[in-house]
């Protein structure tokens, strides 16, 4: 999967050669190995490792992480099992959002873009932490 040219451009002006993919809520996501370490492996290093929701996210989520490399034409290859999880067919959306890439499926991109106009419209505002 070729990356999008400005996350390519950003990814080797940090001299970024690689990245870590994991399955998440119906999409591979994709992080820096430094981002990750710092913001997801850290992170739940100071939950209850004994708690069933911090098991279910390490399984579902950790658990899928797999470290890949960015070839010199700014592609990686999504291993199959990410693949799969996901869904992704040939035609991808890819973006950043909130310091992690996300690949979607176009259909179920789409269809999740809708799902959240709709549930965000019912909002006031931003989401606060409460919520």
């Amino acid at each position: 999967m070729a990356l999008p040219a400005p996350i390519r451009r950003f990814l080797g002006e940090q001299g970024e050669s690689a990245l870590v993919l994991a399955f998440s809520r119906g999409a591979v996501w994709a992080w820096t190995p430094e981002h990750y370490a710092r913001e997801v492996e850290a992170r739940m290093m100071e939950q209850d490792p004994f708690s069933d929701a911090v098991l279910d996210f390490a399984h579902s989520l950790m658990s899928t992480a797999q470290d890949v490399e960015i070839d010199k034409q700014g592609r990686v290859r999504v291993p199959a099992p990410l693949r799969e999880l996901a869904g992704l067919s040939k035609d991808v959306v890819v973006h950043v959002l909130l310091g992690h890439i996300e690949v979607w499926d176009r259909e179920v991109w789409d269809r999740r873009f809708q799902e959240s106009l709709h549930r965000a419209g019912s909002r006031s505002g931003m989401p606060g932490r409460d919520e």
